[in-house]
């Protein structure tokens, strides 16, 4: 067996790689939502329905004792113009012409089925309509102890039509059309909302098992979309701030190899030397790459607290104040001069720490290859601000440009620098939603320049 096989045994030996969760349909959660709709729909409406029918039930019964006072009227007149014992073939003939049954009640028959009320109406000769169904209308033949009665309503029959006594179907038509008026929308609804989260939980799923580079698709659910964004958003920083680590922990594992070296040859050197001299001389070798390696440290840290964060607070840094604090800083020997112009900018919305930081890198890395002259300023830069240092040194050649805000990259070696600086100010740049670039300077070297939001 390879070492590249029995090692990727090993592995899935050690790190098995776990069953994905089971993935349920959309169809299960459809059903869920669409019982939950319909039950809350159900009783609002059945509720609602209810209400309203108790308000309005009087005027309901007036107004339907209204529509019948004509019909009550001409069957009335043909009542009073027929012979008593002919009424019963009178009510069958007229319930042939009806769509419901016509016939002659006593007044004794009704005087349990109607309220005290609808009886008294009903004893002065107004048309009255059943209260307890609303399925029955009445009304006094004058001068007998009969009254015509009008229904059952809802046993209407319609010659030809078979089935249109069936309440039930009606019914049954409406209930069918009130569920599927429900079921389309919530099932459109929910099979997007379902497969645009199934989509973000398949990144994520990829995100936690090491695919950084995994993003999101387009969604087009508008309540997700922002989701989706702010998804994709994360992995980018986070990718960003893996990634920043890799390079750190590799390049500072690499640095750190020729001070340690040093420093083990110079402790052996130590062990043979036979004077107080050379002692003294391997001695400041020693405290000279120890001092290396705690400014390699404190580079690194500062290096990954600045690049760990995910966002930065930002609040109003006076220009004037932070130019004062950096000069205090500086002082170069002649012939060097350093210069701080504000550019009229009275605050800007910033991290002072890390800004301070920031200038401070690219006001060193400028002192350490002017000629003459280092200038500081500061100047708005369209919707924004833009802060510049600019030097009289050899400057950058345009090929090398990207590659001096690499972590560890320096074009020319220097004793005192770990090519940390630069790189820290291109990622506060970044943090604060700006950018760090370098081009040729007015003053015939390079010219570092941070852009700034104004938000």
């Amino acid at each position: 067996m390879s070492a590249a096989a029995w090692t990727a045994s090993l592995a899935r030996r050690l790190w098995p790689r776990r069953p994905a969760p089971a993935r349920h349909g959309h169809f299960g959660l459809f059903v869920r939502y669409y019982l939950i709709v319909v039950l809350i729909y159900a009783v609002v409406v059945v509720g609602g329905i209810s209400a309203w029918l108790c308000i309005t039930d009087e005027n309901s019964r007036a107004y339907g004792e209204a529509q019948l006072r004509g019909t009550h009227y001409l069957i009335e007149q043909r009542y009073l113009d027929t012979p008593r014992e002919d009424w019963p073939a009178l009510g069958r003939e007229l319930s042939e012409h009806f769509a419901y049954p016509v016939r002659v009640a006593p007044l004794a028959e009704l005087r349990d089925t109607l309220t005290e009320r609808e009886w008294l109406r009903l004893q002065r000769g107004d048309v009255v309509m059943e209260s307890e169904d609303e399925a029955y209308t009445y009304q006094r033949l004058p001068g007998t102890d009969q009254a015509v009665a009008l229904g059952d309503f809802d046993d209407v029959m319609v010659q030809g039509v078979p089935w249109s006594d069936l309440d039930l179907i009606d019914s049954i038509v409406i209930l069918a059309m009130y569920f599927l008026a429900i079921a389309l929308p919530l099932y459109f609804l929910v099979y997007r909302f379902w497969r645009d989260l199934r989509r973000l939980r398949t990144t994520a799923e990829a995100l936690s098992a090491g695919e950084l580079d995994a993003r999101a698709p387009e969604v087009t659910t508008q309540l997700v979309n922002p989701l989706g964004h702010a998804l994709n958003h994360m992995a980018g920083q986070v990718q960003q701030v893996l990634e920043s680590q890799r390079i750190l922990a590799q390049a500072v594992a690499h640095e750190i190899r020729t001070p340690l070296a040093r420093m083990r040859f110079g402790l052996e050197m130590l062990e043979q030397a036979g004077g107080d001299e050379e002692r003294a001389h391997l001695r400041e070798g020693l405290e000279t790459d120890i001092q290396r390696l705690e400014h390699l440290a404190a580079h690194s840290v500062a290096y990954a607290r600045i690049g760990r964060m995910i966002g930065i607070e930002r609040e109003p840094v006076p220009v004037t104040a932070l130019l004062a604090d950096l000069a205090d800083v500086f002082e170069p020997e002649p012939p060097l001069m350093l210069s701080f112009d504000g550019g009229g900018v009275d605050c800007l919305p910033a991290n002072r720490e890390a800004l301070e930081l920031a200038l401070r890198n690219l006001i060193a890395n400028a002192l350490r290859h002017a000629r003459t002259r280092v200038a500081v300023s500061v100047a708005h830069a369209g919707d924004g601000y833009a802060l510049q240092v600019d030097d009289d040194g050899e400057g950058v050649p345009e090929a090398d440009r990207e590659r001096v805000f690499q972590p560890f990259a320096q074009l020319r070696k220097h004793p005192e620098g770990f090519g940390l600086g630069l790189a820290l100010v291109r990622v506060i740049a970044e943090k604060h939603g700006g950018h760090a670039s370098v081009a040729d300077s007015p003053l015939g070297g390079a010219g570092f320049r941070i852009e700034l939001p104004a938000q």
